[in-house]
């Protein structure tokens, strides 16, 4: 049961970095808050 916790736990960490790079590489803001500080703003 743990190891099936811990793989669904992985499988949506991987979602989320895989989300925040393809945000990233079209240029849109992946800071979460989208404020006047994210880098992607600085541009």
């Amino acid at each position: 049961m743990e190891i099936l916790i811990t793989a669904v736990i992985v499988v949506i960490a991987a979602y989320i970095i895989y989300k925040n790079i393809k945000k990233s590489s079209k240029g849109e803001c992946n800071c979460g808050t989208c404020h006047k500080n994210c880098p992607s703003r600085k541009k």
